[in-house]
């Protein structure tokens, strides 16, 4: 039990510290400790005398499910707008879900005394390829470029 407290003052310590450059995560901890009774200003060994540590670790866990929750949704947001990256290997084919062009006009094939006669009439040009009609990510107002 003492190398836990131990544990725990010094990631409170070090979230103490760092409070001028805390990111998201380190601020909805701090918030969690500082709502449960924990004392920045006491000494080490007292700042988490009374303290409630299962209601803080709640607290945090509620915000970083809404975090994980909003993360998901983002993501199936983009999916839905974004398909080809459900598929490994074709989030760079621009051509995924697109029509493609065949290279032949027309093929025939005919049946002969000795067997079959196949043919085939290929275009005289084809398209570069296909043309990509969107950013990479589809979804509205989400345009990373000015064009």
């Amino acid at each position: 039990m003492e190398g836990f407290k131990i544990t725990i003052l010094a990631v409170a310590g070090v979230l103490a510290v760092s409070s001028a450059n805390a990111s998201d995560n380190n601020r909805a901890i701090q918030q969690c400790l500082d709502s449960v009774g924990y004392d920045r200003t006491a000494p080490v060994e007292q700042r988490f005398d009374g303290v409630d540590i299962t209601a803080a670790a709640k607290c945090y866990h509620d915000y970083k499910t809404k975090q994980e929750v909003a993360a998901l949704e983002n993501m199936r947001e983009f999916l839905a707008a974004n398909p080809r990256y459900r598929y490994p290997g074709q989030s760079m084919n621009r051509c995924w879900g697109k029509e493609r062009e065949m290279p032949f006009t027309s093929a025939t094939i005919s049946a002969t005394p000795y067997g079959f006669t196949a043919g085939v009439s290929y275009k005289d040009t084809m398209p570069a390829g296909c043309y990509e009609n969107g950013p990479w990510d589809n979804r509205e107002g989400s345009h990373d470029y000015d064009g």
